[in-house]
């Protein structure tokens, strides 16, 4: 009972979030019919999926409850790195996997940091990021690198068949393999297990260490995606790219209907507010709103969700969600 319970709270959790982006399309298309423009769609679409990738990974850390603040970082390295090895002449293939290769071993790092060291997830991935983003400034000394690379931008930005960019394909993509991860793993049972209740998920025999390296390593690569399509959809990257990514994903995941307390993960409510989040920056955008009201917009669209979640759980302490 309890499981069809948290199953209906998941459904609408996403209903909310496919409501408010409608709201937002109909909303802003009567302020201003250009909000509907190909162009402006396609942009929404591409920045939809960057986001809805690096917060499928985070959906899985907080289902963990834990967090990730390295995010934003790594993806910013990633495409540092992949914007300077071609700047090389390394062929495209293998710059991508040397970018999703450096996400996925700073995601290890910052698992052996939390295991090993026993440092809690926030402690953790805040010293990562500063030391990522020293890094970071050493490799562009400060300054923009130019990506001159047209397959690069085509692997994001090109419409399939005229209708789709490639981005969203990569964001289906990546939201199958996880989503088959969580819900149809062991691996995925083990997170919600450890998110759930920790010391009952050491007693029922899970490797806390493992499930917490794999998860880390998991966000490390969907960050490092994030990146790479960032840096491809630009066309050129400094030490900014990702700033402040890793309040966008945690938003995403919250706004999406997961909990900061752990125990599951709504990752079809993470897509929706991904997609959500990014239609009102870009109707902001559209609407002539100053950019420096962007972050104001979405701090408080984050402490409404943060409310709604604690009313949740108050209402689920007081029994009220279990029938």
């Amino acid at each position: 009972m309890i499981l069809r319970t948290s199953k209906r709270v998941l459904a609408a959790d996403s209903a909310a979030a496919v409501i408010a982006a409608a709201g937002v399309f109909v909303a802003f298309s009567l302020i201003n019919s250009h909000f509907l423009t190909r162009l402006n769609i396609d942009g929404i679409i591409v920045a939809a999926s960057i986001s809805a990738i690096t917060g499928l990974g985070m959906t899985l850390v907080i289902a963990m409850r834990a967090l990730d603040l390295s995010v934003g970082s790594i993806m910013g390295l990633a495409a540092i790195i992949a914007a300077h090895l071609l700047g090389e002449g390394v062929p495209l293939g293998l710059v991508i996997i040397a970018g999703l290769a450096v996400g996925c071993g700073l995601g290890l790092i910052n698992g052996l940091l939390i295991t090993m060291l026993g440092l809690p997830s926030f402690v953790a991935t805040l010293a990562t990021l500063s030391m990522i983003l020293g890094v970071e400034l050493l490799i562009t000394r400060g300054q923009t690198i130019s990506i001159h690379n047209i397959g690069f931008n085509k692997l994001v930005v090109t419409n399939i068949g005229g209708f789709l960019p490639v981005a969203a394909a990569v964001a289906a993509a990546v939201f199958a393999v996880v989503w088959l991860i969580f819900h149809r793993t062991p691996f995925g049972r083990h997170v919600a297990a450890i998110g759930g209740d920790e010391r009952a998920a050491v007693g029922a025999g899970i490797n806390i260490m493992a499930v917490t390296i794999g998860t880390f390593v998991l966000v490390g690569f969907c960050a490092a995606l994030s990146g790479l399509m960032t840096g491809a959809q630009l066309q050129n990257v400094d030490s900014t790219i990702g700033a402040n990514a890793e309040l966008t994903a945690i938003a995403v995941v919250v706004v999406g209907g997961t909990s900061l307390t752990g125990g599951r993960g709504n990752l079809f409510g993470t897509v929706c507010a991904a997609g959500l989040l990014a239609a009102i920056e870009a109707g902001l955008n559209v609407v002539n709103v100053s950019s420096l009201y962007d972050d104001l917009v979405f701090g408080g669209i984050l402490i409404i969700a943060l409310m709604v979640d604690g009313l949740r759980r108050g209402s689920r302490r007081r029994g009220t969600l279990v029938t």
